[in-house]
């Protein structure tokens, strides 16, 4: 026999476990959410589409939704022109959570991660490198918990109704 082929119990034994999936339609509207982050906007367009994008995107603040503790999956659609989602996050101290987006067209989204007044702070780690994995991290230096936003966007006017996944790994 293969010594190989005795490995492979081993290899299915730690495949990590599936995350809970939830609907973003089940989860609560968080209190508050960020303000809107001050970021070029890779989806800007000239023209009538592009100034109706604008417009959606100005206000004090973007609507978010109240992620449960834990790490779990969320299947979401982008609800109307302003082409984000905001989600936040309850952070203990020294926690640390990870935002990815794992299903959709991966390549028209990024995910930002922001305080409540829509800025980073220690702790917050941005992609900006374009891979073509929008993720975003968050690290809690202090020594109390932390309420983190994280931000799906898009970048490409008009994708109203467009489905994503996102995972939620918090560890």
């Amino acid at each position: 026999m293969l010594p190989s082929l005795l490995m492979l119990p081993m290899v299915v034994l730690q495949a990590p476990a599936p995350l809970p999936v939830v609907e973003a339609k089940d989860l609560p509207k968080a209190p508050r959410g960020p303000m809107v982050p001050h970021r070029r906007d890779p989806g800007a367009e000239a023209g009538i589409l592009g100034e109706t994008r604008q417009g959606a995107r100005k206000g004090p603040s973007i609507p978010a939704l109240q992620l449960p503790a834990g790490s779990v999956r969320v299947t979401d659609k982008i609800p109307d022109m302003s082409g984000r989602r905001a989600y936040a996050i309850e952070v203990p101290a020294g926690g640390k959570v990870k935002v990815q987006v794992v299903e959709g067209r991966k390549a028209w989204f990024r995910v930002l991660a922001v305080n409540a007044w829509g800025q980073e702070e220690p702790g917050l780690l941005q992609n900006r490198i374009p891979t073509g994995e929008p993720q975003a991290t968050y690290e809690n230096p202090t020594k109390e918990t932390r309420t983190i936003y994280f931000i799906v966007d898009t970048k490409d006017a008009n994708m109203t109704g467009e489905p994503f996944t996102i995972d939620v790994t918090c560890g």
